[in-house]
């Protein structure tokens, strides 16, 4: 793999810019980018089942019957024994470079790799077999090369603060440099909002993923735009054109009936895929700017809005919002709760479990929908995201900093550590 060097402007916090009008220069603090490069025709060749490796970077996470599966950060899947609880065990793992994302429907995995679309066998977990690729699923980026005729696959950034004259080649390649990367930001799968968190099944989602499947279609968001993967009648290719534009900063997606409801860092939209290839959008819910889950449940969504310091997610409310979308062209908010850091959450009968980051597990009873009364607080759990277990109802399990962790729940709501796998 080759590295080519780009400059790339970043217009967040950590930019600075002073000008010295006398000698025409700029102070500068910027990320440097490294382009990368592959050979996707290799990349394309290579097996997809190989031996146990080390947890290093944790991403997705699917609970299957006795299996985990915990996403490697762009490299592939790891595979754990889960069929004693107590003593989860490497078996192997599934190499997918470049993922980030996947889903499972049935004994079907979904997973995208670059800027491709997988069809994975996962009938036998033990050897799954790819039955299909859609290829370039946002666009053609892979016409992007290096003086080897290797494709562009993505960034790495350095942060360099420097005195650049205005009118230099350095200057020009800042700029330049602004285009070229952002262009491929749009087409790519964003880094996730939190460390790690599960993905999900057509009947069970976590609510911090950006792939979705529904109607016999994958939908997956980049930052503004939508692919569409048919996968029906035999066919398994991107919806032409290659994808839809969506509104800027797309975090979430959550497909619920006949809707795919999508959260941004200002909004919550709704789309109606009666026609799946063809997403109507419905409706936009403005928002104060922050990192934006969602999870509906019949005539009700709930927003969680966090924010942070020198984060993505600027602004200053951490908030649990609840809205009323029986008239899905005319949602009406019917609670906000104030909250410490609210991340994933899941809603399990008549309970909304809300992870709060390193300040802890907070549990809503919402037997009334539209109004979440706070039953448990419970600070010395660190958690990320919730899901109940796929068979076992009194299970949850919780994604912590450096750890996944499997409680019982009494019907006190008193939370039991039963196994963990630490990454």
């Amino acid at each position: 793999m080759k590295k080519i060097n780009l400059l790339l402007l970043v217009v967040f916090a950590l930019s600075i810019f002073s000008c010295t009008k006398d000698k025409g220069t700029l102070t500068v603090t910027y990320q440097e980018a490294a382009a990368l490069y592959a050979d996707m025709d290799a990349i394309r060749a290579e097996p997809l089942n190989e031996e146990a490796r080390a947890i290093d970077n944790p991403g997705k996470i699917y609970l299957g019957d006795d299996f985990i599966l915990i996403g490697e950060e762009k490299e592939g899947i790891h595979v754990i024994d889960n069929t004693d609880v107590t003593n989860p065990t490497p078996s192997h793992f599934i190499n997918i470079p470049g993922n980030q994302e996947f889903i499972i429907d049935g004994n079907t995995m979904y997973a995208e790799s670059y800027n491709d679309m997988l069809k994975i066998d996962i009938s036998n977990i033990h050897n799954v077999e790819l039955v299909a690729r859609a290829k370039g699923i946002f666009q053609d980026i892979e016409d992007i090369k290096n003086d080897k005729g290797e494709s562009l696959v993505g960034f790495s950034f350095t942060e360099v603060t420097k005195e650049v004259d205005e009118n230099s080649n350095l200057m020009a390649e800042i700029n330049d440099g602004q285009y070229v990367y952002y262009d491929f930001a749009n087409n790519i799968i964003p880094k996730s909002i939190i460390p790690a968190s599960f993905s999900g099944t057509t009947n069970k989602n976590g609510t911090v993923n950006r792939i979705a499947y529904s109607k016999e279609h994958v939908y997956l968001i980049g930052a503004s735009k939508m692919a569409i993967v048919d996968d029906s009648n035999g066919d398994f290719k991107a919806v032409g054109p290659n994808y839809m534009a969506l509104p800027f900063n797309m975090e979430t997606i959550f497909p619920y009936e006949n809707k795919l409801f999508i959260g941004s860092r200002s909004s919550m939209d709704i789309y109606d895929i009666s026609n799946p290839q063809s997403p109507y959008h419905n409706v936009t819910f403005v928002h104060a700017t922050a990192c934006d889950p969602v999870l509906p449940d019949g005539d009700v969504a709930y927003i969680t809005l966090r924010t942070a310091d020198f984060s993505d997610c600027g602004n200053d409310i951490n908030a649990l919002i609840t809205l009323n979308v029986q008239n899905v062209s005319n949602p009406n908010q019917t609670s906000e709760i104030e909250m410490d850091s609210p991340f994933g959450m899941a809603l399990i009968n008549d309970y909304l479990y809300v992870g709060e980051g390193t300040n802890g597990l907070k549990i809503f009873d919402v037997s009334n929908r539209e109004k979440p009364e706070l039953l448990s607080d419970d600070e010395s759990i660190v958690a990320y995201d919730v899901i109940q277990h796929p068979t076992n109802p009194e299970l949850i399990l919780v994604t912590g900093e450096n750890e996944l962790n499997e409680y019982s729940v009494d019907s006190d709501l008193n939370l039991s550590l039963q196994g963990s796998i630490n990454y």
